[in-house]
């Protein structure tokens, strides 16, 4: 299910926190004036960084700064005296998270009944708790279905999702499949192994060859098969070191074949790499072609 970000139940939680941070500018000198200037200062520090560390990229890029001020300065400046109001204020805002939520999924809540049928309830002189008790577990009944129903969407959207996706990799998977044929065709220097990965000797090193028990360092490129260059410690500009068992099996076969000194060029088909699996901007299916150097063998 999705989660909801509950902005004032967050803020809420954080007013008993203890840490703060000074700002450039100074201090009030009074207690009472300095409490609230740290209040507010700490609280509005600690609530952002929760956003920045708990929000999606694009959940950032949905989020309303202002929408979220306005809402944190219409509690913050209600008389605080009148109790009654803002307890009816969070319960309404409980009950519209509720709604949101469901009307996220399409289950679309007319607002204006439930507020009508609330205000009634509330306003009963005698209450019959045979009664409420049946209205409570028809209203469960209700949301428990409710509930059914968005699992059912869900499993039903990420079955198409994945169905689109195998779609896609076994395109994409054709596509790779092609492009190592045609390289194989324009070079008689590419080699292919039993397991079908491709390989090019640009330069062949001195000294012993990497086993399954061994780390290396090695720089390399990574590119998909339209050039585009999803990882490079080149242009990082500095090299890897990783075990050899713990890349994906056409890298790993291809550092076996290499000692120092070694220079090649791997095209490394779906099978051999991520599958029908998308990691990152690797999009599934995807035949990979690595520029490998190897550095030292460990």
């Amino acid at each position: 299910m999705k989660k909801i970000i509950i902005a004032c139940g967050v803020a809420a939680m954080m007013i008993g926190a203890t840490g703060c941070e000074k700002s450039s500018s100074a201090a009030p000198e009074t207690f009472s004036d300095s409490l609230a200037y740290y209040m507010g200062r700490s609280q509005g520090l600690m609530v952002a960084d929760h956003f920045k560390n708990s929000m999606s990229a694009d959940q950032k890029k949905k989020f309303d700064s202002d929408a979220f001020l306005r809402g944190f300065k219409q509690m913050i400046m209600t008389d605080t005296a009148d109790a009654d109001y803002l307890q009816g204020i969070y319960m309404g805002m409980n009950m519209a998270q509720h709604i949101n939520y469901l009307a996220m999924d399409s289950i679309n809540i007319d607002r204006a009944t439930v507020y009508a049928e609330f205000a009634k309830a509330f306003r009963t002189d005698t209450i019959n708790s045979t009664a409420m008790q049946m209205e409570v577990g028809q209203f469960q009944m209700l949301m428990n279905r409710a509930q059914d129903m968005l699992r059912e969407r869900q499993m039903a959207a990420e079955a198409a999702k994945r169905e689109a996706a195998a779609g896609t990799a076994k395109e994409n998977e054709a596509k790779g499949a092609a492009y190592i044929q045609e390289q194989i065709a324009a070079d008689a220097s590419i080699k292919t192994t039993e397991s079908g990965l491709a390989y090019k000797v640009v330069k062949q090193g001195e000294g012993p060859m990497p086993k399954d028990n061994s780390t290396v360092k090695v720089h390399y490129t990574g590119k998909l098969i339209d050039g585009t260059v999803f990882d490079s410690s080149v242009d990082r500009g500095e090299p890897a070191d990783f075990p050899v068992t713990q890349v994906i099996p056409g890298f790993a076969e291809g550092l076996k074949m290499m000692n120092k000194g070694s220079k090649y060029v791997l095209y490394i088909p779906a099978s051999l790499g991520y599958g029908n699996n998308e990691a990152g901007s690797i999009p599934a299916g995807s035949t990979l072609v690595f520029e490998v150097e190897m550095i030292e063998v460990n």
